[in-house]
């Protein structure tokens, strides 16, 4: 359960199938404003543009059952954000930091027509793009992310979790891995999420959660000024909670749609199931839109 806690701070803060057959993509760079590099991938056409921005301690391949199926039917983009994958790091972390990661990789590309895909930590990271992005970002649609954004965690709880993985990072990482799944998951996937995890950089991951406390998150779901969508887990492992939706919808033009019997990482547990999903959600927000 302790990891419950640094999700907090971070996202608000089957053997899965092979991959489907894709031509090589370049990776590109983009140049943030303090000179930060920030690895890009992005195929396909058609607006509007999906940006998926991955979790903490993740990279861009933590969409690799989305990036090809959508690229049939629209433009989509996959990023590192700074201090993971191959991005660089910014010399202070903050969550304007990876906000502004979000802007660089859409300004270098020029994109006026945007739904951000933010997956647990890219879930706020988005809000934040979202907000300095007026006019270019159509929807935020969030993974595993803002279950309740009045929820309240002392920081003093969340220091203690920090200093535990400066202690043991590998260790601590492959408990929470362990308790984000739910008991099911199939051993492969659990073994390539947790190599993954493991394998960041754990300095600069860690300093982009302990610059995050604090972040007021009603008032950073309010800031996106668009609408927001979740598509979170139905709460079937240890360190998921429950999603709040009236809560949420204090501050925004929100709603969720929940998916059974999956933990931390949907769209690599049940990638038919969570594609179909939002593929409806972005049908639904393509409708109403004026």
């Amino acid at each position: 359960m302790k990891f419950l806690l640094i999700l907090w701070l971070a996202a608000c803060c089957a053997c899965v199938a092979a991959p489907l057959p894709r031509a090589d993509v370049a990776t590109s760079f983009a140049l943030t404003d303090d000179g930060v590099r920030i690895a890009f991938d992005a195929r396909g056409s058609g607006e509007p543009t999906l940006v998926f921005v991955h979790c903490w301690c993740g990279d861009r391949e933590f969409w690799r059952e989305q990036l090809d199926v959508f690229a049939r039917e629209q433009r989509v983009v996959a990023l590192d954000l700074s201090g993971h994958g191959e991005s660089g790091a910014h010399s202070q972390a903050s969550i304007d930091a990876l906000g502004g990661d979000v802007v660089a990789v859409c300004d270098a590309l020029a994109l006026n027509d945007v739904v951000l895909v933010g997956h647990s930590l890219g879930g706020p990271a988005s809000l934040n793009a979202a907000a300095r992005m007026r006019g270019r970002v159509a929807a935020v649609i969030g993974v595993e992310t803002m279950h309740d954004v009045e929820m309240d965690v002392p920081a003093r709880d969340i220091e203690a979790l920090l200093a535990s993985f400066e202690r043991d990072f590998r260790g601590q990482m492959r408990q929470a891995v362990r308790a984000l799944l739910p008991a099911s998951t199939e051993r492969d996937l659990v073994d390539w999420i947790t190599r993954k995890a493991c394998a960041a950089r754990s300095n600069e991951v860690l300093a982009i959660s302990r610059a995050l406390i604090g972040v007021e998150l009603p008032a950073l779901l309010a800031s996106a000024n668009v609408p927001v969508r979740c598509i979170n887990s139905a709460a079937h492992a240890p360190a998921i909670r429950p999603t709040s939706i009236e809560h949420n919808r204090k501050h925004a033009d929100f709603d969720a749609v929940l998916i059974d019997g999956t933990g931390h990482y949907p769209q690599l547990e049940r990638p038919e199931e969570f594609n179909r999903v939002l593929r409806g959600l972005l049908a639904g927000l393509s409708a109403s839109r004026p």
